[in-house]
């Protein structure tokens, strides 16, 4: 408890109006101030972040006056009626883990080596569980450690999310990272909740603690050097519950847009998790239904609910990757006891994901990765009409992952794992880049890079079942098929290139056909454009850098790209598009497939600067037709492909 705390008093976060003159700055920050002791609170700190106009306080108020004012009762805190007040919230930070299981055996793989290029923000792990020693780097300026060193329990989420980093779900066998992974610990056990969950420390505003950590990393203290420029990929499973999003973005993913871009990283994010569904025709009706009935019926009352499901704070960051939770997992069958399966083996999105739009109506999330199996309790008395989470069974279903005790093993669920799986896969597209790359590239280029192959096997799959009514903002683009760091298929070739661009340039890309193409049969094309955006927190449209592609041209007519719609798909830092032929191509050896990316400035502009981006252009045939994409696209490519900016 912090000094000065009394026994029953609970943190609440303020976000103030930023005024642009720092006077008046001043000025609301001593009327809010005096507000809260006024209630029988405290001011535990306050920040400033102008490049994204941030202005926020960490407070103290008595239990009565938080319940009041969860009640609905404004009279409860004075500070809520003061015109300097924009958003006032309690800090929370929820998950769920299942009891232990003895460990399975540790795979044999080679310990890490190499620099680390990626970074986990998270809570402190168990380092030296068998999984984790030798094989995570934990960097703890804060000293987070010590808030839980007597209690190693409580450090639940930031093991499992180093596990996943290092290891995937342990269920699925897979080989260790081949790099260290770099732990920087955000958060701490809060001693004043039921269970000790790990949440941002009483004193820290995210925005500002976002802006140490990067500063930390990339630039150093003014005293200090950096602490870890190798990194590229930085993963946040961590969200706001308190701070859906409404509209309008949220003061720490600005943060995050801002700081991306500054520094050019890929921040890889979960788009967050909601608990209990309102189920007006009755619980046992839904647990009656069998198949693709009740997975349909399930979907529904998600899409009933989705402005109350929306991303969770900072999920909807414009330039980060938002991952979102498939409701599957490596587990494999389980007993369900007093609980029942949703989805009844058919495949949906995990009920319990918070979902898009995104800001300005992009595509939000960005991605979905397996996130564990949801399980719902069965009704204990007829006529239950709310289905609430079961408690996660020692044996699955969910992710699998080292357990805080330092010794067994423990399953949990949502969309942290979803994304910390997207992290990891990130990381080892990071060695694939440097492993082609014809020069040594930027930060922010190997980041832009990076987002862009991560992105870009995404396919929702066939066998999904979706509401029409919330697609595409349940799945984004779909779930990565498989990673581009395992090569490709003879059958097929991909291309990278990476530029910049002004405002108001194109740059013109030509990836060159093989022969073959002649015969009828299935042809995929696919494109992805990531970059990553100036912001500007004061204009309407946020987004300073405006980029898409045009339908690639000289193949054939491609149609309709499939699964999202082409606006949506252009309303973020991200753009990815496939297209599908079953007919014959009168282009082959010597003509070449283009595409155009196109940059345009918005929200006051560019001001000069240029922006990196990378693009992903892939050519598939179905392996039936007995082509040799790879081969011939490889022979034909004497040289790198250039991007060259033009008018």
């Amino acid at each position: 408890m912090l000094a000065g705390m009394l026994p029953g008093d609970h943190t609440i976060e303020i976000e103030l109006w930023y005024r642009l003159s720092s006077s008046l700055r001043q000025k609301a920050e001593l009327e809010v101030t005096s507000l809260i002791r006024g209630s029988g609170g405290q001011v535990l700190s306050v920040a400033q972040v102008d490049e994204v106009g941030y202005h926020g306080m960490k407070c103290t108020v008595p239990l009565d006056v938080l319940q009041r004012l969860a009640a609905g009762d404004l009279d409860a805190v004075a500070a809520v009626k003061s015109s300097h007040v924009m958003y006032l919230r309690a800090s929370a930070q929820s998950y769920s883990f299942s009891g232990e299981v003895p460990a399975g055996a540790v795979k044999a793989g080679p310990i890490p080596t190499g620099d680390p290029v990626f970074c986990v923000l998270d809570g402190v792990p168990v380092a030296n569980h068998p999984k984790l020693s030798g094989r995570v780097i934990v960097t703890d300026p804060d000293d987070l450690s010590a808030d839980s060193a007597t209690e190693t329990e409580h450090r639940r989420h930031g093991t499992a999310m180093a596990t996943v980093s290092v290891w995937g779900d342990l269920s699925s066998g897979e080989s260790p990272a081949a790099r260290p992974v770099l732990v920087r610990p955000i958060l701490t056990p809060a001693l004043d909740t039921q269970d000790h969950v790990e949440e941002i420390a009483a004193t820290e505003l995210a925005p500002d603690l976002m802006r140490r950590i990067f500063r930390e990393l990339f630039d150093g203290d003014g005293t200090s050097a950096p602490s870890a420029e190798s990194i590229v990929i930085l993963n946040l499973s961590v969200g706001d519950p308190a701070a859906p999003f409404d509209g309008v973005i949220s003061s720490w993913a600005r943060t995050i847009d801002w700081l991306s871009v500054t520094y050019g990283v890929v921040v890889v994010v979960s788009a967050g998790n909601h608990g209990s569904l309102a189920v007006p025709s009755g619980v046992d009706a839904i647990a009656k239904a069998n198949g693709t009935e009740r997975a349909d019926a399930i979907n529904a009352l998600v899409a009933e609910t989705v402005p109350r499901r929306s991303l969770l704070a900072p999920a909807d960051s414009m330039n980060a990757l938002t991952v979102g939770a498939l409701n599957a997992d490596g587990s494999g069958s389980i007993l369900l006891g007093y609980r029942f399966d949703p989805a009844d083996g058919e495949l949906i999105v995990n009920p319990t994901s918070a979902l898009g739009a995104g800001y300005r109506r992009s595509v939000k999330p960005d991605l979905i990765a397996p996130g564990g199996r949801a399980l719902f309790r069965t009704s204990v008395m007829s006529g239950e009409t709310e289905l609430r989470p079961a408690p996660q069974g020692a044996y699955g279903p969910g992710i699998r992952v080292a357990a805080s005790n330092g010794t067994d093993e423990v399953f949990t669920m949502g969309s942290s794992p979803a994304a910390a799986l997207v992290s990891r896969d990130a990381a080892r597209v990071v060695d694939s880049i440097l492993g082609l790359a014809d020069r040594q590239l930027t930060r922010s280029e190997l980041a832009v890079a990076t987002k862009a192959l991560v992105a870009h096997s995404a396919r929702v799959p066939d066998d999904l079942r979706v509401h029409t009514g919330v697609r595409p903002y349940a799945h984004g683009y779909g779930i990565p098929a498989r990673s581009i760091a395992d090569g490709c298929e003879p059958h097929e070739a991909s291309i990278l290139y990476v530029g910049n661009l002004g405002a108001n340039e194109q740059s013109n890309l030509s990836f060159p056909l093989p022969s073959g193409l002649q015969q009828t049969g299935l042809k995929r094309v696919t494109a992805t454009l990531a970059w990553m955006s100036p912001v500007n927190w004061r204009h309407r449209q946020y987004r300073c850098a405006a980029l898409d592609f045009s339908k690639p041209t000289g193949f054939t007519e491609l149609g309709s790209a499939l699964d999202v719609n082409s606006d949506s798909s252009k309303r973020g830092t991200l753009q990815h598009a496939v297209w599908e032929v079953n007919r014959a191509i009168g282009f082959g050896a010597g003509n070449t497939l283009d595409l155009t990316v196109h940059c345009k400035e918005q929200a006051g502009g560019l001001k000069g600067d240029r922006v990196d981006f990378a693009v992903v252009l892939s050519l598939w045939v179905a392996p039936t037709l007995n082509v040799d994409v790879y081969t011939q696209v490889k022979q034909q490519l004497a040289a790198r492909v250039a991007v060259t900016p033009g008018s």
